[in-house]
Order: C-alpha cells, then sequence, then structure tokens
C-alpha cells in the first residue's frame, strides 16, 4: 500500500500550458507595474500643471450655474411630504461627477456624509432628507431599498465607529458596547433597526459608516440628467435595488 502511494503520478499538464500560464504571470506583473507607472506620472504632472486664467473664470461658472440650478429645483419642484411616501427608509449613493463644486452643495452632501464618489448611506424619509437630496439631485442617486439589499449591504459591507475608530462588523461585543444603551446589542438588531426605520434609527444610521460601493460593469455616466430622463441621478424608487445588486 506505501509503495502505490509512493509511486503515485502527479496530474499530467501539457507543457504549451504550462508556458501560457507563465506568459500570462508576466504579462499581469508588467501590466501592473506599467499602471503604477502612469498613476505616478499623471500625480507629477497635475503637480506642475499650470491653470490659465480661462479655466479658473470656467469653473467658477459652473460652480455658480450648479448653485443656480440648486436654488431653481427647490423652488420649481413639488416636493411630496414625507407623509404621503409609503416606504420610510431610503438609500442614497453618490454618483460620479464633477469635482468642482459650489461650496452649498459640497456643505449639503457633508451633511448627508456623502462626500465620496460610490459612497451609500441609509436614510429616513423625512421632509429635511427629501429637500437636501432634491438640491444635490444631479450628484447623488436614491430610492427606497428592500430588505435584501438591506441585509447584504450590512452583512458584506458594513462598518461601524467606536470610539471615533472604525471597525468591522464581525464582534456583537463591540455593537453592544457602542449602542446597547438604545438596545441594539447584536448585528441582527442593526440590521432590524435599519430596515424597520426603527426609534433608534438615527444613532445606529449614525453608527454606520457610509457604505463604500464598487464600480459597475456598466460605469455610471457622469451627465447629470435625472434617472426618469434616462440619465443615473435623482430619484430611482424601487430601482434603486437592481442598482444596488450591481454595486454590493
Amino acid at each position: 500500500m506505501a509503495e502505490e502511494e509512493g509511486t503515485q503520478q502527479l496530474p499530467f499538464v501539457r507543457e504549451t500550458v504550462l508556458k501560457k500560464r507563465k506568459d500570462n504571470e508576466e504579462w499581469a506583473t508588467k501590466n501592473r507595474e506599467r499602471k503604477a507607472a502612469k498613476r505616478q506620472r499623471r500625480c507629477h504632472d497635475a503637480k506642475g500643471a499650470i491653470k490659465r486664467p480661462e479655466d479658473f473664470v470656467k469653473e467658477f461658472r459652473n460652480k455658480e450655474l450648479d448653485f443656480l440650478r440648486m436654488r431653481t429645483r427647490l423652488k420649481v419642484r413639488n416636493l411630496r411630504p414625507a407623509e404621503a411616501i409609503d416606504a420610510k427608509l431610503l438609500f442614497a449613493v453618490r454618483i460620479p461627477g464633477t469635482a468642482d463644486l459650489h461650496p452649498q452643495i459640497r456643505k449639503i452632501l457633508a451633511r448627508l456624509r456623502l462626500t465620496q464618489v460610490l459612497t451609500g448611506v441609509f436614510l429616513k424619509a423625512t421632509e429635511a432628507n427629501l429637500k437636501r437630496l432634491a438640491a444635490v439631485g444631479p450628484f447623488v442617486t436614491y430610492g427606497f431599498p428592500n430588505l435584501k439589499n438591506v441585509k447584504e449591504l450590512i452583512y458584506k459591507k458594513g462598518r461601524g465607529y467606536f470610539d471615533k475608530e472604525p471597525f468591522p462588523l464581525t464582534s456583537n461585543d463591540l455593537i453592544e458596547k457602542a449602542l446597547g444603551e438604545h438596545g441594539v446589542i447584536c448585528l441582527e438588531d442593526v440590521v432590524h433597526e435599519i430596515s424597520t426605520v426603527g426609534p433608534h434609527f438615527r444613532e445606529t444610521a449614525s453608527f454606520l459608516m457610509p457604505f463604500k460601493l464598487k464600480c459597475p460593469e456598466r460605469r455610471l455616466r457622469m451627465k447629470k440628467k435625472p434617472f426618469k430622463d434616462g440619465g443615473d441621478s435623482g430619484n430611482r424608487g424601487d430601482k434603486i435595488n437592481e442598482l444596488l445588486e450591481k454595486l454590493n
């Protein structure tokens, strides 16, 4: 029996397959090095770049135009009252867009905790939040997530704060220390409080860090066109679940 085990042959692999594997590994290594060098070169060029006066004027005009459009949206658009909305839970995602934002728009995005592209947060459907989302409509997309996506987001990408330090949601002890006074002592309680928009939703949502989402295969368009007109921004309603399945 020992002799049979000692003479057992390894699985046969063709020489061409081995060569192909080696070539692929070498190509992958060179490709990583090439991309790293390209990123470094771009950073170096950006530091030494000199902006023309026309560029500063264009940036200023774009910022002011975004601010005027924000004020127009809030005046013209009739927002539905929060009481008329059946679903009380919203999930908002910061979509790619221009980096030259008006300070007022940047301030609203900071209040929503959507300062980075492709990050998302849970929000309660209040009049204040709906007004903020309408103000920064071209830079976010939002809708009503279902229970399945709420669970997957918290289980897969959930991270929380404790003593101003982020940590993955793998320990119920830390969750209890952070939210125990509100009756939230484990990960299932976090999911329940968020999905049902419970009495301590605000504390639980603030405890969760903004979710970092992956870029979908079809990149989100850089246009500020509303979703209802074929773009990516604004209110998606229940269609947000289709997007979350791609981003999660």
